[in-house]
């Protein structure tokens, strides 16, 4: 009977409660305009108690600066931030430029000479190609399937880690070639010219925004609601897919009415959109499809998404978003990949058995994650006649990759009749050291004794 007590308790506090029962998985984050405002997002993404947020951010093929996105990575690694990349190529008059097969092999090449801070990596393929201006002037359903399928196998080649996500579609647009295209016509055509396209993507990226004219409420449903995701992969599913895709919200949100131009709108003022959002979190969280939440957009105070932006012209934060904020966030645990490679070793220049050395060693991370953050320790591979210290990071000490850092550690060669031993720790070569002579119980590093010597008399010289 307490048990079944326990239990109404806690739906009653559910229901009732002004704070959303947030996903087991953190499903926060933020739409970005430039790299550099991860800088200051950090603190709202993962604001009371949440850890490992996402950011959305657009890639453009005249903007693969090498360095900078290098250290946006590294930022994200820092911070604890999973970047949602959305290729793009470039403006061309009032159109985007529509991607040729040479773009989409620069993307996918720097996207992947790039080191990124979690093991899967997030690429959408474009951005709403149900408007004619976002690809090249007119809507070219097949023309973006063939596409899409392209850089799915070219991303998944390059790093079977890539985790290819749908180009988002504008779900309140109407029918009107050749600039516009519904929703469900695109999905439909898709399907009738190639199937092999829903094959080629991991997930489903969803604007799910409150339509029409941005005026919805979060008690809204279907296809231009913010649940407008559920009427996607519905239509999906009734079309014959029947693959399950996860579901990144990558923009979504309201309009405020604050911004250059107060007077001539009628969206809802900053303390309602703040507070839609709020409500809207807590209905994203329940749906356990949803990976993902990044609203449309974090920084961007001048036209034409002056009243998107959650920072106003002074780049401030509109008090009323604090509620957001204010949220209790969960924590996501992605997967690093964690690697390692030898710089260089060192060992006494003599081994007496029986006796216990200490020697150091030079690892340079080559991975993603950050050594320390986590419990790092090597083990050794060594022989039963061996007895050698593990490679272990101190509790104060974090090494980022590319970063070299020297462990010192201590050894011992038991009574051993062996000529020749190897030493080792996981995953890095083995050292030999053997006997000087057959009559001797002294060691010495293999093949480097005589470099030794000749390094020694150079001082003397």
């Amino acid at each position: 009977m307490k048990k079944y007590f326990i239990i109404i308790l806690v739906l009653f506090l559910g229901i009732f409660s002004n704070t959303p029962i947030l996903a087991s998985e953190n499903i926060f984050g933020l739409h970005l305009t430039q790299t550099q405002d991860l800088l200051s997002a950090k603190n709202i993404i993962n604001s009371n108690g949440g850890d490992w947020g996402w950011v959305t951010i657009v890639i453009r093929t005249d903007q693969l600066d090498h360095q900078m996105w290098q250290d946006f990575f590294d930022n994200c690694r820092q911070f604890h931030i999973i970047p949602i990349i959305r290729l793009a190529t470039i403006p061309d008059e009032d159109n985007w430029k529509k991607p040729s097969l040479s773009d989409i092999d620069n993307l996918v090449n720097f996207l992947n000479s790039l080191n990124w801070p979690t093991k899967i990596q997030h690429v959408i393929l474009f951005n709403e190609i149900n408007h004619g201006q976002e690809w090249g002037g007119e809507v070219d359903i097949k023309n973006f399937v063939d596409l899409s399928i392209y850089a799915s196998n070219k991303l998944k080649t390059a790093n079977p880690n890539f985790f290819v996500l749908s180009g988002a579609l504008d779900l309140a647009s109407p029918e009107s070639p050749p600039s516009f295209k519904s929703a469900p016509l695109v999905y439909q055509e898709i399907y009738s010219y190639n199937r092999e396209y829903f094959d080629n993507i991991d997930g489903l990226a969803s604007h799910s925004y409150p339509n029409h004219g941005f005026l919805g409420t979060p008690k809204d449903s279907g296809q231009h609601s913010i649940l407008g995701y559920s009427w996607e992969l519905d239509f999906i599913k009734n079309l014959g897919i029947t693959k399950e895709f996860p579901v990144f919200i990558t923009e979504t949100g309201w309009p405020h009415k604050e911004g250059y131009n107060r007077k001539k709108n009628n969206f809802y003022t900053t303390k309602t959109t703040s507070q839609f959002l709020y409500d809207g979190y807590s209905i994203w969280s329940q749906d356990n499809r949803i990976k993902a939440v990044t609203p449309f957009i974090y920084n961007y105070p001048q036209e034409p998404f002056d009243h998107f932006s959650w920072l106003d012209q002074n780049e401030t934060l509109y008090p009323d978003y604090q509620k957001i904020i204010d949220m209790t966030k969960n924590q996501n645990k992605p997967e690093q990949i964690t690697k390692y490679e030898l710089y260089g070793i060192h060992f006494p220049f003599l081994i007496f058995s029986n006796r216990q050395y200490s020697g150091q060693i030079s690892l340079k991370n080559t991975g993603q994650s950050i050594w320390g953050e986590t419990q790092f320790c090597i083990n050794p591979k060594v022989e039963p006649n061996i007895e050698i210290s593990s490679l272990c990071i101190g509790p104060n000490d974090n090494v980022k990759p590319g970063q070299i850092k020297i462990f010192s550690y201590t050894f011992t060669i038991k009574d051993s009749n062996s000529k020749k031993i190897n030493i080792s720790w996981e995953n890095l070569p083995k050292t030999e050291i053997s006997l000087i002579s057959d009559n001797s119980n002294i060691y010495h590093l293999r093949f480097n004794l005589i470099n030794r010597l000749q390094s020694f008399l150079t001082k003397f010289w």
